[in-house]
């Protein structure tokens, strides 16, 4: 009877394992960012190079507004954040900072009249200075979103929304300057919005899943030179709960922190945002 017992316990156990695998439940510790987050939706994560502070959007009655929210050390909480860029009759999304400059993207039109040919746009500013666009071949009467300088700035990521879908780009970054040449990365549609670790050789991005919801992805190389493998879901954190699903990932400088955007269980309402310590991601 013991031996009978035994083998029982030991099938509900691998079955249960197997639940777990297949629903991707075995998964990792997030934080949601409680003082941040509201009914609202939260979205667009990106924390500054010194940790201090983090920019994101919220959507307001009308339009996406950029908030930033600041914190007096580290290993203290962000609050709710206040209102950066806004009062426009226009959405702001996509902040990006890269040493003093503020990337982010805009629909904004300078005449009502060209509103036929309303579009994303890269712009960036400096402080308090008035944005301007990012020249070369980034903008395009298409939208671009999600820009993404590396550590080094030698390379300026972002995507473009072809007529197959949203794609991934890559260009010259700020340093040693001019941004521009872009090209695809060859990634297929809808594996887009990358970040990437200081060392270049990860990439987080979000991607379609199965279920016609979006989840995490991650690429690895072991040199600079290669070009990207096909990215590979982290199923870890893809939680089986969502409507939406997990998307818009954004690394801390350091790269101690994964922040990333969700309508998982345990949110204030919406679309949350989220961090994981990286080192639970390996």
């Amino acid at each position: 009877m013991r031996s009978w017992l035994a083998l029982i316990g030991l099938g509900l156990v691998v079955t249960f394992g197997l639940q777990r695998e297949i629903l991707g439940q075995d998964q990792v510790k997030v934080f949601n960012l409680e003082k941040l987050n509201t009914a609202a939706n939260e979205e667009d994560p990106c924390a500054t190079p010194d940790g201090l502070s983090l920019y994101f959007v919220r959507k307001g009655k009308r339009h996406y507004d950029i908030h930033r929210s600041a914190r007096a050390s580290t290993t203290a909480t962000f609050g709710p954040g206040k209102p950066f860029i806004y009062d426009r009759d226009a959405d702001v999304r996509s902040p990006h900072v890269h040493q003093n400059k503020l990337y982010f993207v805009t629909n904004e039109v300078p005449d009502k009249k060209f509103l036929n040919f309303k579009n994303f746009d890269i712009k960036w500013q400096m402080g308090t200075q008035a944005p301007l666009s990012v020249l070369g071949d980034i903008n395009s009467k298409v939208d671009e979103m999600y820009p993404w300088v590396t550590a080094s700035g030698k390379d300026f990521y972002f995507s473009r929304k072809t007529e197959d879908g949203w794609k991934l780009f890559v260009a010259n970054g700020p340093v040693p300057g001019p941004i521009g040449k872009a090209k695809e990365l060859g990634l297929p549609a809808g594996f887009h919005r990358a970040t990437l670790t200081g060392s270049g050789l990860t990439m987080y991005l979000q991607g379609p899943l199965e279920d016609g919801k979006l989840g995490i992805f991650r690429s690895k190389r072991t040199k600079t030179t290669e070009a990207w493998p096909k990215p590979e879901p982290v199923t870890a954190l893809n939680h089986p709960e969502t409507t939406k699903g997990d998307m818009q990932p954004a690394l801390s400088f350091d790269g101690t922190r994964l922040y990333f955007v969700s309508d998982r269980p345990g949110g204030k309402g919406g679309l949350d945002i989220w961090y994981v310590p990286t080192t639970m991601l390996k």
